[in-house]
């Protein structure tokens, strides 16, 4: 019975967790930023929502104030799509939900001996509805483990109105080109 035991002690420390382990991060999206088209500058957006299309289960990625949200990508397609819906009182109808279409390849890569495989990829279009987002500026086509911002989406914002008068002139969140689809191609 005592050299049971033994064997089953020297089993739990062969097969106990290493100390390093993976440290690393095992997922590889592609971080969106969000953007003023007026002032260039990083924004908030109050009261939106942002789900994949056709993505099984419940694919809610934002819904709230977000500066920015991952989109996440399946290896085993060559398209994502994700709508972003405005649930502010005048932008909530669906008419003005925005849409932007990823189309990628995926390759599995070999990590660490710790971290093993995972899927790296690469966007090699974009295209996007133009209600209320202006542009989507690819900055990073490479999408790795690395946590940085792959996209940039601007975003049609007003102008702060200073006097307290209601300016419809300067506000830019009306539907100019809402019926286009406009597409970056990567070089």
């Amino acid at each position: 019975m005592g050299k049971l035991l033994n064997l089953i002690a020297v089993l739990l420390l062969l097969t106990s967790c290493s100390s390093t382990g993976c440290l690393e991060n095992q997922s590889s999206l592609p971080l969106a930023g969000f953007y003023s088209s007026r002032t260039q500058e990083g924004i908030a957006i109050d009261s939106l929502q942002v789900w994949g299309v056709g993505a099984p289960g419940d694919s809610m990625l934002v819904d709230g104030v977000a500066r920015n949200t991952y989109l996440p990508l399946r290896s085993s397609m060559e398209i994502a799509s994700f709508c972003f819906h405005y649930d502010q009182k005048e932008l909530s109808s669906p008419l003005l939900n925005d849409t932007i279409t990823l189309s990628y390849s995926s390759q599995p890569r070999f990590v660490s001996e710790e971290c093993g495989a995972m899927y790296f990829y690469e966007i090699k279009t974009l295209q996007h509805t133009c209600h209320l987002i202006d542009s989507v500026v690819l900055v990073q086509p490479e999408v790795n483990n690395i946590d940085r911002e792959t996209m940039r989406i601007y975003f049609r914002t007003a102008e702060p109105v200073d006097d307290g008068e209601d300016d419809n002139d300067d506000d830019e969140t009306g539907d100019t080109g809402a019926d286009q689809d406009t597409e970056t191609e990567q070089s």
